[in-house]
């Protein structure tokens, strides 16, 4: 109750996350007091069913617990003489239950579990280790918080799962049940309704997170969330400082070594974007400075609406480094944050250049989990992370007290599939905050469906920017349909030997491999998923540096597959690329002749057919190649890359939205049943088993052990009891430092 308060304030006086919380959630300022009352109720009533025998024994390890600590609190609640006294006070016992119950994202109708119980135990006693009085002292603080009467009722001191002496838990179980039926029903005809379970769930979880841990961490809960929260908000003139210049300064040094008079020069575009209202859609080709204008956006919607938290949403982690590196990291370490899956390990060495940020520790609290995160104020991170609430992650669901109120850039949504596509018109439609999407191409259905949730097209007809159509139109590439792989590699020999930078992206590992293997000799890269994370990471720096090089010593070739098409800042001089959906192609045309100034050297693309179109379906597939013959032989610009991608997808019908479980799920929570991505499940983590000692010696000293971590086929995964269910053990004999991981054995290996 006490984290409940410092998080979203007093009945009399929200805080200003109590104020976002509501509009984030679409709910109307007149129903603070429902919100406030009911949400301190489930803070107050979330757990008294820890003080049963059961529990008890479960946490000294000397026996499972019948039921689920929550499970009994919502029972608790839907006791008749606790029900009453909470309704006398205008509280609704119903929808509290459900919300104490669904705070730990394991509440399901009709639960087999209480039935599996009810075999395991004759009964339950409720009071046996707390005692009577701590329960009443607990409802008579709840009354007077609350204005209620005074509580005079008694718990039973016994339960039971059959027909014992006690109270019945299968009863009060079915009771429930059937009023949670009654209330899906409801809170499907009344939208104002289910957003406010959506917000009291999700107030329960954060609260429980931070009166757990900050106590365990022996930090003041009122003073440590006021310190958090009840800074000043983010202004526009404090990112230009702490963001946007310093990323200038940079890009100033970096482009005098090659030109010792530049200066750096704001395009119109770029400036034009401080204008767009606070939902927008961004198109600007790879190249173009959109990330900089997006951080224009950012500065000029905080001018307007000031707000605690920036954030930039990327689709990978690589991404979401590079975003982190380049931009977030010039802010002072205690606001700047990267949160992806692998952040800890991705901050180590990423800069190597001696600087004032090499000297930063940029790291959170690790004991305090995700609310490590709250004190931070601008934030790279992967779209996992914060819009995994939607399919009720419990980390998630804890950061949306930054996320509520924020100003938030999503890049690259032309890469997001079908689930994660719905994901996002979710909470574009469902939830109120500010977004710029943006990306270098969309199929126009996609487009339309953006700009039907009220996203505002940036550059939208009729606007005209000199720079931004000049590098629109400028003739960038040459595209060659080719034959097959055979005339693929006698070109790439060929560039090579003149000397060119070659990128030769294909599809599937198994194929970036062996042709990395055949052009070994010629000092190939190879880059792709499947390497452990601390080779991938050197993999990753190899390639960029090597095609970064300002004065090369001879040709430079990198096999990859799909990952160069957001991840890797380079530029080649000469593009392969197996036949793959068209967003995909454009994306990868970006990876070449990314710089160019004049026509007079245009980057030189060849792209054939592959034997399958795995990983993509043919339908997916099937439009690139018209795309590929309409273009064959000529000279092209990024406009007439978009208008062909527009010509071939038109027609394109829309696919059914996927389920979203925070919005459209029933009123209970059961999390981990829906995945935020498409899952095709044909990877899984695992260590390889000579890493296997080391990795377990790094876990009983607590320490991080990401790097020897790496997606191996599901095949070759084998399980281990020392790892547990989320990591496997895979064959050390199928990988190699410089190749990765193949499906069959090697020989010769380096590791």
């Amino acid at each position: 109750m006490e984290a409940f308060v410092g998080l979203f304030g007093t009945l009399i006086e929200p805080s200003r996350i109590g104020e976002r919380w509501l509009a984030f959630f679409g709910l109307p300022n007149a129903l603070w007091a429902v919100f406030y009352r009911h949400g301190l109720a489930a803070a107050g009533l979330h757990d008294p069913g820890k003080a049963n025998n059961g529990f008890q024994q479960a946490i000294q390890h000397k026996d499972k617990q019948a039921i689920r600590h929550e499970h009994l609190s919502a029972l608790i609640v839907t006791l008749p003489q606790v029900s009453r006294w909470l309704q006398q006070g205008g509280l609704d016992a119903q929808l509290i239950a459900v919300v104490a119950a669904s705070h730990h994202l394991k509440l399901s109708a009709s639960d087999e579990r209480y039935k599996l119980a009810a075999m395991l135990s004759p009964g339950i006693k409720l009071v046996e280790i707390l005692g009577e009085q701590e329960l009443a002292s607990l409802f008579e603080i709840l009354g007077e918080r609350l204005g209620l009467a005074p509580w005079k009722g008694m718990l039973p001191t016994l339960w039971n799962f059959g027909s014992g002496p006690g109270e019945s838990i299968m009863a009060l179980r079915d009771d429930l049940d059937r009023r949670m039926q009654f209330m899906k029903r409801e809170l499907r005809k009344d939208g104002q309704a289910r957003r406010l379970w959506q917000a009291l769930v999700a107030a329960l979880i954060a609260a429980d997170a931070a009166g757990s841990g900050l106590p365990r961490e022996g930090l003041s809960i009122p003073d440590w969330l006021s310190g958090t929260f009840g800074v000043p908000p983010l202004t526009g003139s404090s990112i230009r400082e702490k963001v946007i210049d310093p990323r200038i300064a940079e890009i100033e040094v970096s482009k005098r070594r090659i030109d010792p008079g530049f200066r750096f020069r704001w395009q119109d575009f770029q400036e034009e974007a401080e204008r767009l209202p606070e939902r927008a859609l961004l198109l600007a080709g790879c190249g173009s400075g959109k990330t900089l204008a997006a951080w224009r956006w950012i500065t000029a919607q905080l001018d307007r609406q000031p707000a605690a938290r920036v954030i930039f949403l990327y689709p990978t982690r690589a991404t979401a480094s590079e975003g982190f590196r380049d931009y977030v990291s010039h802010a002072p370490e205690s606001d700047a944050a990267l949160l992806s899956g692998t952040a800890g390990y991705e901050l180590e060495g990423m800069f190597s250049n001696p600087d004032e940020r090499s000297e930063r520790n940029y790291e959170t609290d690790d004991r305090l989990f995700a609310l490590g995160f709250w004190q931070k104020r601008v934030f790279a991170a992967t779209v996992d992370q914060f819009l995994g609430f939607l399919q009720l992650s419990y980390r998630s669901i804890c950061l949306l007290p930054v996320l509520a109120d924020a100003v938030v850039v999503i890049d690259e949504v032309h890469s997001f599939d079908h689930r994660l596509w719905t994901a996002l018109k979710t909470l574009l439609k469902e939830f109120q905050l500010p977004v710029l999407c943006m990306t270098a191409s969309l199929p126009g259905p996609r487009r339309l469906e953006l700009e039907e949730l009220a996203l505002t097209p940036y550059p939208g007809p009729g606007r005209h920017f000199e720079d931004l159509e000049r590098s629109a139109g400028l003739q960038r590439y040459r595209i060659h349909a080719i034959p097959d792989e055979s005339a693929a590699r006698a070109i790439a020999q060929t560039a090579l030997a003149e000397g060119k930078r070659v990128l030769w992206v294909v599809n599937t590992v198994d194929r970036c491999q062996h042709l990395a293997r055949d052009f070994e000799q010629l000092g190939a890269l190879c880059y792709h998923s499947r390497f452990t994370l601390r080779d991938r990471k050197e993999r990753h720096t190899a390639v960029v540096a090597a095609f970064q090089s300002d004065k090369p010593t001879g040709g430079i070739i990198a096999l990859t597959t799909q990952v160069c098409e957001m991840s890797l800042d380079l530029d080649a001089d000469v593009l392969i690329t197996e036949l793959a959906p068209i967003p995909s192609l454009i994306q990868r045309m970006g990876r070449c002749n990314r710089h160019a100034l004049d026509e007079a050297n245009p980057g030189i693309v060849y792209c054939y057919a592959p034997e399958s179109p795995l990983p993509y379906n043919p339908a997916e597939v099937e439009p690139a190649r018209a795309f590929l013959t309409s273009l064959d032989g000529q000279a092209v610009s990024q406009l007439r890359l978009e208008d062909e991608l527009d010509a071939r997808t038109r027609q394109d019908p829309r696919r059914a939205d996927t389920w979203i479980q925070f919005v459209e799920g029933p009123p209970w929570a059961a999390g981990g049943e829906e995945d935020l991505r498409d899952s095709h499940d044909f990877t899984v983590d695992a260590v390889l088993d000579c890493d296997l000692e080391q990795v377990l010696g790094l876990r009983r000293r607590h320490l991080p052990y990401d790097g020897f971590v790496l997606p191996v086929p599901r095949r070759h995964a084998g399980s281990s009891q020392c790892l547990g269910r989320a990591l496997c053990v895979a064959p050390a004999d199928h990988y190699d430092a410089r190749f990765g991981f193949f499906q069959e054995p090697i020989h010769g290996r380096q590791t």
